[in-house]
């Protein structure tokens, strides 16, 4: 199954892929034709002393060799070609299937896991395919040929030789399954040693701060010991290989030398003969030893298809684009969840449940709640991330699931506390998704999230990159970046999460005026911890166990005793506890 999915990849290569098959024929009968001059060299050179041989001879050996030069740089660029080509291939598949999956997969998988699938298995998929399909079809062939040789030369002694060949078959197949299996271990647990790798170099700061690099080490290290196991018996299989096939072949030519000799001796067999036929048959050794190493490659090449296939058959996102109904034009009455609930996977408590409420179209909404209330997950129910377990998220009345999530998601502007920048210039990074950008039209978003002037500082202004260092964004910084993003993409809704969060007194009176000049003739949803930040919203909706527990204006709350008053009480007496000096 997995090779033939590995032979789709090749299909489309089939014209190159004859012309390398034929290459590898070409060394093969180039091989097999060497071996058969020995008896003609030997009777008519050495013993008849014949010269006009001898001048043949000076003349055919430098062409073949010459051949099989051609030959043998044809089919290595051309296989090597393939082995490329076929990589990239299912690096790209790879690629859009991470970008399909939904979110729901990196919640219940590694990064890396997944980082360990598209690296180490793509890099010993690719080493295999440059190899192994040389190795396999062009040794194969050869020694197929010096086979044909040994009937020519002598038929009795070619069937003798034969008869290792069921004991390699068999010590080849039960060699093979070992190999694969081990290697699928020992790939798993790369997977982990990965993101230890990850962990460590993600959390770099925590680590030392908490003098915690003994015991990551020592978690590391437990990995790592894991790993040595199943990779020595993969090797241990590999190494016994050659071993046995040289063995058994060593008794076959122990029998034929002493029968070729005998015929030899008696005069039925030429020593020209008998020299080609020892020639053929040990010829066939290195050609043999290549197809068991193969063998060996083959298999753990395969245990890595597998798990590059078992990341390529993952069901993609119920959210693409040619599984949707209806484009979106945006809201004009408002957005509703009904009786939604929602669990993440492998997480026994529900983030939301039967939660229900309503955010007016036009209108300023603030969530507020506790940690792990649900507050977020509702931004991302609202952008189709997920999907609700039960329950529905409605625009103007309609299903979120019956609309396109690419149009949906065109009309929405999102700004959480994290901001992922990529690798990439300034001007990339602020017009993502947004096809052909002005230079201007970028620059007057820069301007109104407030990120111009900074913007102007760095080396190459718009061109500058980041993601590398330096230049070192502060989280201000980042922050204005993405209200960037939003202000060029121009939204009908606006959604907020935590945007603030991590940021300073300053900056965050900077980010929030920002924010405040989108806010107008938007559906804004403001998702924050901080409720002095809610003097400008029209309602709130306080969450409590993934439920709503209370909703309405921030004034007629407070004039309560509600849930919000607690919060917002206490929120405000620990800020004036900070603010006054200690006794």
């Amino acid at each position: 199954m997995t090779l033939a999915r590995l032979l789709r990849y090749l299909r489309p290569y089939r014209r190159r892929i004859a012309w390398a098959v034929a290459a590898m024929a070409s060394v093969a009968l180039i091989n097999g034709t060497a071996v058969l001059l020995l008896k003609p060299i030997i009777d008519r050179v050495f013993i008849a002393k014949d010269f006009r041989m001898l001048g043949l001879a000076v003349v055919v050996v430098p062409l073949l060799v010459a051949l099989k030069s051609v030959a043998s740089y044809v089919q290595n660029y051309l296989m090597s070609w393939l082995g490329q080509k076929v990589t990239q291939d299912l690096r790209a598949d790879l690629f859009r299937q991470l970008h399909a999956l939904p979110v729901d997969y990196y919640c219940s998988h590694d990064s890396g896991e997944i980082l360990s699938r598209v690296t180490s298995d793509l890099s010993v998929l690719q080493a295999a395919l440059n190899s192994v399909p040389l190795y396999l079809i062009r040794d194969t062939m050869t020694v197929l040929f010096l086979l044909a040789a040994l009937f020519y030369l002598d038929w009795r002694f070619a069937l003798l030789s034969l008869i290792g060949v069921p004991l390699t078959g068999a010590v080849l197949y039960v060699l093979g399954r070992k190999m694969r299996i081990n290697s699928l271990k020992s790939q798993a647990v790369l997977d982990r040693l990965h993101q230890h790798f990850q962990d460590a170099i993600q959390g770099l700061g925590v680590v030392r701060s908490f003098n915690y690099e003994d015991a990551l080490l020592s978690k590391f290290e437990r990995a790592n010991d894991l790993f040595f196991s199943p990779t020595m018996s993969y090797l241990r299989a590999t190494a016994l290989a050659a071993p046995l096939m040289e063995f058994c072949g060593g008794l076959v030519a122990g029998v034929i030398l002493y029968l070729g000799g005998s015929e030899a001796i008696a005069g039925r067999l030429t020593p020209g003969a008998f020299f080609a036929f020892l020639g053929a048959f040990f010829a066939a050794y290195a050609p043999i030893k290549n197809v068991a190493r193969s063998h060996s490659e083959l298999q753990r090449a395969m245990a890595s298809a597998d798990r590059i296939f078992q990341l390529l058959d993952e069901h993609p996102s119920s959210s693409l684009p040619n599984e949707s109904v209806g484009a979106f034009a945006g809201v004009s009455e408002g957005i509703r969840l009904e009786a939604v609930s929602f669990r993440y996977p492998e997480r026994s408590a529900l983030a939301l449940d039967r939660c229900s409420l309503e955010i007016p179209a036009g209108k300023c909404t603030a969530i507020v709640g506790p940690s792990g209330s649900g507050k977020t997950t509702i931004a991302q129910l609202l952008l189709r991330l997920h999907e609700p377990s039960s329950g529905a998220v409605l625009y103007d009345g309609v299903d979120a699931r019956a609309l396109d999530p690419r149009s949906l998601r065109s009309h929405i502007g999102l700004v959480s506390q994290h901001t992922a920048l990529f690798h990439d210039t300034v001007f990339e990074n602020i017009t993502l998704g947004r096809g052909v950008v002005t230079m201007s039209e970028v620059e007057r978003a820069c301007r109104l999230a407030g990120a111009a002037e900074f913007i102007d500082r760095l080396p190459l202004g718009y061109q500058t990159r980041l993601g590398e260092a330096p230049p070192a964004l502060s989280a201000g910084q980042r922050q204005k970046l993405a209200i960037a993003r939003v202000v060029l993409k121009n939204p009908s809704i606006l959604l907020l999460d935590e945007a603030t969060a991590n940021l300073d007194a300053a900056s965050e009176a900077e980010v929030l005026a920002a924010l405040r000049l989108l806010f107008s003739g938007r559906t804004v949803l403001l998702i924050a911890h901080k409720l002095s930040l809610l003097p400008d919203v029209d309602q709130v909706v306080v969450l409590n166990q993934g439920r709503v527990a209370e909703q309405g204006a921030p004034r007629e709350l407070l004039a309560r005793d509600t849930l919000f008053r607690g919060l917002y009480n206490l929120q405000l007496a620990s800020a004036l506890d900070a603010r006054t000096p200690p006794a």
